[in-house]
């Protein structure tokens, strides 16, 4: 039978963690510095900046057209 259909809605706040995940992975350097030894959290702070000026782009930009960070 399967989960109900409120079983399977997403959560707003998982669908914007994943959002901000995706940001943070595609748009920022944030693969490279975890990869040069920088722990996570001081890589974190280091993007936050970045992070949130392309969610801001996307937020305001015109309906039916992707924004570019």
């Amino acid at each position: 039978e399967g989960r109900s259909a409120a079983g399977r809605a997403l959560s707003a706040g998982a669908v914007t963690a994943a959002v901000v995940a995706a940001v943070r992975h595609t748009e920022t350097p944030y693969d490279r510095l975890l990869m040069s030894g920088v722990p996570r959290g001081e890589a974190r702070r280091r993007i936050a900046a970045a992070v949130e000026a392309t969610l801001s782009a996307w937020r305001t930009a015109p309906s039916g057209r992707a924004a570019s960070a």
